[in-house]
């Protein structure tokens, strides 16, 4: 039992069942998750509160210098959408769950989370980050420094926003058309990458930076595929329908490249948890995300690899709440 307050702030979102590349707001809780998400942190802390207002919360911000705050909002796909909150609670001297704004600044630039991977030797698919795209020509001669198939998607935001299972291109001609209409819709740099074939993995990761206390891999099975040559996961299965979505506990990752993923997490001031997703090509982890802010509900592969080692939502909640206290008594 967590012996304080726990302040939620998330979003207020109704469920999808319509969207489309257009769509900047396709990530964060909807009304179903969010009740998920607050009777499982209610059942292990002695008071808890709620907020999908951002100037509310801050409107009464002090009051809750000797509570802990858990943020999870998201927001429309920005630079610092996932980083605003923690930003808040540093700025006013509060405790929170989970990764400081800096990492989340990192991590929710997808160019610039393979750039930051690298320095740690793990594996990322050729990209380019198209900044300004406006003419066809440019964008299609630049786009000569890569392989087809591509994969195009906005470079900031998660939940598959701007990704549909359809932003594979096999061709020049499709990948530079939708580098444009992407950047049209999403006013924010678009990044094209190499396909990369494989089984598609997920490490959930929680601990500090001085020490990794849980860390277990969950495969992902889209459509009973184990292994993708063509396909991507797209908001259509991530946010729309996911009855064809499954996981399974896996241990395709090698331990040299689980020291690598390891030593990037620690490389962080402040994280505490995060799902690092790639896939597997000629037997090694090929980075395609890092997510600190990752989706926290039942019907996840971060729930799904604590739940396979017996822990309940509430437990996995206490468990991430607890780690997250250890960061302020170090």
């Amino acid at each position: 039992m967590i012996d304080n307050k726990v302040v939620l702030i998330t979003d207020e979102n109704e469920k999808i069942d319509h969207a489309d590349i257009t769509n900047r707001n396709l990530e964060g809780n909807n009304e179903y998750s969010t009740r998920m998400i607050s009777n499982a942190i209610k059942s292990i802390c002695k008071e808890f509160e709620i907020y999908t207002s951002v100037p509310l919360f801050i409107h009464n911000i002090e009051k809750y210098k000797q509570n802990i705050i858990f943020p999870m909002k998201y927001g429309y796909n920005a630079p610092d959408s996932k980083s605003i909150i923690p930003g808040i609670c540093e700025g006013a001297g509060l405790k929170y769950v989970g990764a400081d704004d800096y990492a989340h600044m990192i991590c929710n630039d997808k160019y610039m989370a393979k750039m930051f991977a690298r320095e740690f030797g793990i594996k990322t698919a050729p990209a380019l980050l198209f900044r300004n795209p406006e003419n066809f020509a440019t964008v299609k001669e630049k786009l000569y420094l890569l392989k087809p198939p591509f994969v195009i998607k906005p470079n900031f935001g998660g939940g598959s926003t701007g990704i549909s299972e359809h932003n594979i291109c096999a061709d020049f001609d499709s990948a530079a058309d939708l580098v444009i209409k992407l950047y049209s819709y999403h006013k924010m740099p678009i990044l094209a990458e190499e396909y990369i074939p494989g089984e598609e993995v997920e490490l959930i990761l929680v601990g500090t930076k001085k020490e990794i206390a849980f860390s277990e891999e969950v495969q992902l099975i889209m459509g009973k595929k184990e292994f993708f040559d063509y396909e991507i996961w797209g908001y259509e299965t991530k946010k729309i329908d996911d009855t064809n979505v499954d996981f399974k506990m896996s241990s395709f990752i090698s331990k040299n490249d689980i020291n690598k993923i390891h030593n990037l997490f620690k490389a962080f001031d402040k994280i505490e948890f995060m799902r690092v997703d790639g896939r597997m090509y000629q037997d090694e982890f090929h980075l395609i995300e890092l997510s600190p802010d990752c989706y926290l509900g039942d019907d996840c592969a971060f729930y799904y690899a604590f739940g396979g080692k017996g822990y309940s939502l509430s437990q996995m909640f206490e468990y991430l709440i607890v780690n997250s206290l250890n960061h302020y008594q170090s």
